[in-house]
C-alpha cells in the first residue's frame, strides 16, 4: 500500500474529567463508533527540527488509520500523509514499539531532518469514544472524538493526563468554506454549552511536552532604517530559507505550482547575495550562490516544461474550434518533459549536495560572515545597492536598443529581464515582511521592475512556444492549425514589446 494524503480540518476542546458529550442529533444523524485504544510514538530530532516547523511525525497503532503519519501546516488545517505500518517491514507492523523510521516516511521531511537521527520524544495512549454525524443521504460529515489521553515526555519522564474533545470534518462535509465553518460552529456551540473550552494547544504532542505550541517561542527583532544593513538582510534571507523548508515537501508531493515557488525562493536568495555584496563576505556567499544556481537550473528544467505545458493547454482552450487531437499532441510532449524534470528534481532534493546547501544556509544564518557594510545603517547601505541594480537594468536596456540584429536584441532583452528581476527581488526584500523597513518609493521601484520582468518574460515564453509550434507543425493535416496558433502567439509577443517602452520609462523616472 502506498502513501495517501488528506486535508485535516479539526477543532480541539478542553473538558473536565466528568464532561459528557451532548446530544447532536438535531444537527445531523448520530452514528456511534464505540471505544478504541490508540497508542502513538512521536518522533523528532534532538534539536526539534520538525517541531520548529510545526511538523508532526508519529507512528500510531489502533484505529482505522493506524500507521505512520506526518502532518504539515496548510492554508486551512493541516495536510496529513499516511503510510501503513507494514511500510517499515513485516516485523514492525506487528510491534507496538517502533523500529527505525522508514526511509519512505523520512523522505518528505528530509530537508528538515537531513542526516540527523530521529528519536521518540513522546508516547501517548488515548482511549477514544467517537461518533459520526451523517446526513440524510448517508454521507459522513464530521467525527467527534471523546479522548482521554495519557502522555509521557521521553526526555523528562513527566506523565500528563487530560480529557479533550476533537471535531474533524470528513469526506462528506460541505464543499464551501462557509458551509464547513457553519457545521463546525453549530457543533461547537453545543460543546461549549456542555462545558467545553477551546484548547490552549491545537496539538496533542505540544500538550504532552508541556507547551501550547510546537514552535519554539521567538521574539521578532524590531527593525527600522537605522538598523544595521546586515540585520535587515538576515531577516529577509531567514524568511526565504524558512520558505524553502516549507515548500520542499510540497515539491516532493508534486503539488501545483510548488516547483515554481521553490525556484523563486532560490532565485531570490541568489539575488540578495548578488545585490548586496558589501554586507556579507563574498568568500562565503559566492560558493552558496553557485550551489543555489545549480539547484535553480535543475528546478528550471521542470518549471520551464510546466510553463509550456500550461501555456499549451490555455492556447488550445482559447481556440477550441480547431480540430480534435491537436491539443493532445501539443500538450503531451510538455507534460512528459515536466514529468521527467520533476523526477530529476526529486533526485536532486535527496542528494547530499542539496542537503549540504541547506546546512550551509543554516550555518550562514547562525554565524553570518559580515563584511564592510554589515554595521552601516540600512538607510545608508541599501539605497546605493538598489541604485546600482537599477542602473544595471537601464544599461542592459540601452544595449538592447542599440542591437543591430533581431537575435542580438532578443538576447539582450533576456539580459534586461534578468536584471529587472534582480532589482525587483532586492527591492521587495527590504520593503515587505519583517525586513520591510523601506516604504512606498522602494515598493514603487519593485513594481516598476516587476512590470518589465513580466512583459519580457511573457515575450520570451511566447517566443519559445512559437519555436515549438514551428518545429511541431510539419506538413501534416494540422499544419494550418499550428500556423493559426503561431500567429496568436506572435501577436501576443508583439503586444508585450509594444508595452515594454512605457514600462521602461516608468522605471527611468525613479532614478
Amino acid at each position: 500500500m502506498s502513501m495517501t494524503t488528506h486535508e485535516e480540518i479539526e477543532r480541539k476542546y478542553e473538558v473536565d474529567e466528568d464532561a459528557q458529550v451532548p446530544d447532536l442529533s438535531d444537527i445531523a444523524s448520530v452514528e456511534p463508533l464505540g471505544e478504541l485504544l490508540l497508542t502513538a510514538d512521536y518522533f523528532d530530532t534532538e534539536s526539534g527540527d520538525l517541531a520548529a516547523h510545526l511538523v508532526v511525525l508519529r507512528r500510531r497503532v489502533g484505529g482505522v488509520d493506524e500507521g505512520w503519519h506526518i502532518k504539515f501546516p496548510a492554508a486551512v488545517g493541516r495536510t496529513e500523509l499516511h503510510w501503513p505500518l507494514s511500510i517499515g517491514g513485516a516485523e514492525d507492523a506487528h510491534h507496538e514499539s517502533p523500529a527505525e523510521v522508514p526511509a519512505a516516511v523520512i523522505a518528505p521531511v528530509l530537508a528538515l531532518v537531513r542526516v540527523r537521527p530521529l528519536r521518540v520524544i513522546a508516547r501517548l495512549r488515548t482511549r477514544r469514544t467517537a461518533l459520526h454525524l451523517v446526513d440524510a443521504s448517508g454521507q459522513r460529515l464530521l467525527e467527534l472524538a471523546d479522548d482521554r489521553v495519557e502522555a509521557s515526555d521521553s526526555d523528562t519522564g513527566t506523565v500528563t493526563t487530560w480529557h479533550e474533545w476533537e471535531t474533524e470534518l470528513l469526506e462528506g462535509a460541505p464543499e464551501s468554506a462557509q458551509a464547513r465553518s457553519a457545521l463546525l460552529d453549530a457543533v461547537e456551540a453545543r460543546l461549549l454549552t456542555a462545558g467545553a473550552r477551546p484548547a490552549a494547544s491545537a496539538s496533542k504532542l505540544a500538550t504532552a511536552l508541556g507547551r501550547t505550541s510546537l514552535a519554539p517561542a521567538q521574539q521578532a527583532a524590531s527593525l527600522d532604517r537605522a538598523s544595521p544593513a546586515s540585520e535587515i538582510l538576515l531577516a529577509a534571507i531567514g524568511a526565504l530559507v524558512e520558505d524553502i523548508a516549507r515548500i520542499d515537501p510540497l515539491v516532493r508531493l508534486d503539488r501545483r505550482d510548488s516547483v515554481h515557488q521553490l525556484r523563486t525562493r532560490v532565485r531570490r536568495l541568489r539575488s540578495l547575495f548578488a545585490s548586496y555584496p558589501r554586507v556579507f563576505d563574498r568568500a562565503v556567499t559566492d560558493p552558496i550562490r553557485d550551489e543555489l544556481q545549480h539547484l535553480g537550473v535543475v528546478l528550471g528544467e521542470a518549471r520551464d516544461a510546466e510553463v509550456m505545458r500550461d501555456r499549451a493547454r490555455s492556447l488550445i482552450a482559447d481556440h477550441d474550434a480547431l480540430v480534435p487531437g491537436l491539443g493532445t499532441r501539443l500538450v503531451d510532449g510538455w507534460a512528459r518533459a515536466y514529468s521527467d524534470g520533476h523526477e530529476q528534481v526529486l533526485a536532486e532534493l535527496s542528494a547530499p549536495r542539496y542537503l549540504a546547501l541547506l546546512d550551509s544556509l543554516d550555518e550562514f544564518r547562525a554565524r553570518p560572515p559580515l563584511a564592510d557594510d554589515a554595521f552601516v545603517p540600512a538607510s545608508t547601505a541599501i539605497p546605493p545597492a538598489l541604485a546600482r541594480d537599477l542602473k544595471r537594468v537601464l544599461r542592459s536596456a540601452r544595449a538592447a536598443d542599440a542591437a543591430t540584429t533581431d537575435s542580438e536584441r532578443i538576447e539582450l532583452l533576456h539580459a534586461t529581464r534578468k536584471a529587472a528581476k534582480r532589482l525587483r527581488y532586492a527591492a521587495e526584500a527590504v520593503s515587505a515582511g519583517d525586513a520591510g523597513v523601506f516604504g512606498r518609493r522602494v515598493r514603487t521601484v519593485a513594481a516598476a521592475a516587476e512590470a518589465i520582468h513580466d512583459l519580457l518574460g511573457e515575450h520570451r515564453d511566447s517566443s519559445l512556444m512559437q519555436e515549438h509550434l514551428r518545429a511541431t507543425a510539419g506538413s501534416g493535416k494540422h499544419a494550418f492549425d499550428y500556423g493559426v496558433l503561431h500567429e496568436v502567439e506572435r501577436h501576443g509577443a508583439a503586444l508585450c514589446l509594444a508595452d515594454y517602452p512605457g514600462a521602461l520609462r516608468d522605471l527611468k523616472r525613479l532614478r
